[in-house]
């Protein structure tokens, strides 16, 4: 059997350590000091995904646990106090057949589950998020929304993404003026700190009933979109729709249970685990079901549509797999995802949107059913559709741009 070895740095101010895979244990060299760790001594195991500080990278990492200590080994080769290097493709073999000896050696060996210091600190802060979150929403909607908004227009501009916004909304829009920039970029913080205290109020403020049309409340609705909602309430069957991150793109499923129909949003969830249930919770007792973005996704959205649901999705994001787009003339790449289904589902396209007005109220759009182009044998032609809704997206930015989520690099 063959002895492979492994060697990486575990802190910036050690040395390098090199590990001897043996048959019946790891060996290893620490500058000319050798030491050892037969199988039949280890007590449990660890692998995980370790943070490093001053990198954005998760690097894989395994622990041997034995009787007074234990032993390390990870990709993440230290070369400086903020800096690593990832070794993962000399780690993960060595560590794959570290395990596979190891199971056979010690058949039923525990493993212990890791939280690391990162870990425990975002779950506090979710947690933290959450308790404020439900404090929020005992107060005013009005004036606490207020007071986000002004607290992002003096904070957000001395945040890393100010920058990567500032720096698109001067590529899309070169006739802008620095200070027309400087205003579209407040609007746009401001209404990012009024979104996260509207997340407390989220079920309020969907007030529109489409049996009292002229009934004044926090949702307006114009006519052309009063006739798409009862075009919905008629409609059978499975509905596509899609919007942007625009104003707050949260309350626009909640019109599909004020005309009695069930729907299916796509999240794609952040890292804090309890705020992140906490956004869960709220969408689910708006009437949505929550499908978190991950590998079942289109798995699940086909389930979705093939009980007849309406489903959501938003399409306004850089997509490293996607297709080819283009957006305010330049070129980028979008999750073909609502195009394929409605291809294979045969069923009408929607967008809808909100736009913020003054006083914590919105007027809810929807647009369609999409007429989409269609290919030699009559079926939806997947990049033609997603053109066509990304040219509603922009459409909609160019509207009102300070009310879109310029944070996100869209083209790379």
């Amino acid at each position: 059997m063959t002895d492979r070895t492994y060697a990486y740095r575990a802190h910036p101010f050690t040395s390098e350590k090199t590990f001897r895979l043996e048959s019946d244990g790891l060996a290893w060299d620490d500058r000319g000091r050798p030491g050892r760790l037969a199988f039949a001594d280890v007590v449990a195991t660890k692998i995980y995904q370790e943070r490093i500080p001053g990198s954005a990278k998760s690097y894989w990492a395994c622990v041997l646990y034995r009787r007074g200590g234990a032993v390390k080994l990870s990709a993440a080769h230290r070369t400086g106090l903020l800096s690593a290097e990832d070794r993962s493709a000399d780690y993960l073999p060595f560590v794959a057949a570290l395990t596979e000896r190891l199971a056979a050696a010690r058949p039923g060996l525990p493993m212990r589950e890791h939280r690391s210091l990162l870990a425990r600190i975002d779950t506090g802060v979710g947690r933290l998020g959450v308790g404020l979150l439900r404090l929020l929403g005992r107060f005013d909607l009005r004036r606490t929304a207020a007071a986000a908004g002004w607290l992002m227009r003096k904070i957000g501009p001395r945040l890393k993404g100010h920058r990567v916004a500032g720096e698109q909304l001067a590529m899309v829009f070169p006739q802008m003026t620095e200070a027309e920039r400087e205003r579209t970029l407040a609007g746009m913080w401001d209404n990012f700190g009024r979104l996260f205290i509207e997340y407390a109020h989220l079920q309020r403020i969907w007030d529109y009933d489409w049996r009292e049309p002229g009934r004044i409340g926090r949702i307006a609705v114009d006519d052309a979109t009063h006739a798409a909602l009862m075009r919905l309430r008629a409609t059978e069957g499975p509905v596509l729709f899609f919007t942007g991150h625009l104003a707050n793109w949260e309350i626009v499923p909640l019109g599909a249970k004020t005309l009695g129909r069930a729907i299916s949003v796509v999240f794609r969830a952040p890292r804090i685990g309890p705020f992140v249930a906490e956004m869960i919770r709220a969408r689910e007792a708006g009437g949505m079901t929550v499908i978190a973005a991950g590998p079942d996704t289109p798995l699940r959205l086909r389930e979705s549509l093939r009980q007849g649901r309406f489903t959501g999705m938003l399409v306004d994001q850089h997509y490293a797999r996607g297709i080819d787009v283009t957006f305010f003339g330049r070129g980028c790449k979008v999750n073909p995802m609502l195009a394929r289904f409605a291809r294979l589902f045969e069923c009408p396209v929607y967008g809808a949107r909100a736009v913020r007005l003054p006083d914590e109220r919105f007027r809810f759009e929807l647009v369609g059913p999409l007429d989409l182009p269609r290919d030699d044998e009559g079926k939806v032609e997947v990049q033609g559709a997603m053109q066509r809704v990304t040219d509603q997206i922009e459409a909609w930015v160019r509207e009102h741009p300070e009310q879109w989520l310029w944070l996100h690099r869209r083209w790379r």
